[in-house]
């Protein structure tokens, strides 16, 4: 699966309070860190100072990204922000292996 780090943020404040209600609700219902096939909640952190947050989850691909945070952005005016992302250990795989167009 793939590491993604998902910056978002709010539209609106208006938007932001009644997607922050309905993210506690789900919170408490132990919905937000269900198993979903596919997908892997690692980290969600909120900055609601300015309407904003980042994710880090793996995926097994962006379709399954947009199909899960779909109900955010349509309900609640969040734009997601979708970057593949590297564990410390891929980047240092990526620094010691060849680079694929050098001939050895």
């Amino acid at each position: 699966m793939q590491l993604y780090v998902i910056d978002w943020s709010y539209e609106n404040s208006e938007d932001q309070i009644f997607a922050t209600n309905t993210f506690c609700e789900y919170l408490k219902e132990g919905k937000i860190y269900e198993t979903l096939e596919g997908f892997e909640m690692i980290f969600c952190a909120h900055t609601p100072q300015d309407g904003s947050g980042v994710i880090i989850c793996k995926a097994e691909n962006a379709t399954i990204l947009f199909r899960i945070f779909n109900m955010w952005r349509e309900n609640f005016s969040i734009k997601f922000n979708f970057k593949p992302a590297l564990t410390s250990e891929e980047l240092l795989e990526t620094r010691s292996k060849n680079d694929f167009w050098i001939k050895v």
